[in-house]
């Protein structure tokens, strides 16, 4: 594997070093920490790719996660939506599929039901063999 150097001021590297002792890491674990912030980094902006908002709640305390970066992701995933055009078969295809109604089965319906429910917790993040 290619060695990572990364360039820091004092500011980023005093940050990096208390995140670290968080992690409980050890100061030669740097890219162990680097690893594991550039996993929940990219979990985050997943999120705010798909129109997500984060929110840390303690109790009835709500916090919503806010930084430029996000924002930039949410406006970003906004503007692509990608038009196509249906030739004539297909419009025909497609009006045949509507005419014919919606009824989905019971299992579709539960699992429709589910992802309508306020209540929805992100997944859980872990790191492949961190245990």
């Amino acid at each position: 594997m290619a060695r990572f150097q990364a360039l820091t001021n004092a500011v980023l590297e005093a940050e990096l070093d208390l995140l670290r002792e968080r992690f409980g890491l050890g100061p030669n674990q740097k890219a162990d920490l680097l690893r594991e912030m550039a996993a929940i980094a990219g979990w985050a902006a997943r999120q705010a790719e798909e129109g997500r908002v984060i929110e840390a709640r303690r109790g009835e305390a709500v916090e919503r996660l806010l930084h430029p970066a996000l924002e930039r992701l949410s406006r970003a995933a906004g503007r692509s939506v990608e038009r196509f055009a249906l030739n004539d078969a297909e419009v025909e295809r497609l009006a045949s599929i509507l005419d014919k109604g919606f009824d989905p089965s019971p299992a579709l319906r539960t699992a429709l039901a589910n992802l309508a429910q306020s209540p929805r917790r992100p997944p859980s993040l872990s790191w492949p063999g961190a245990d």
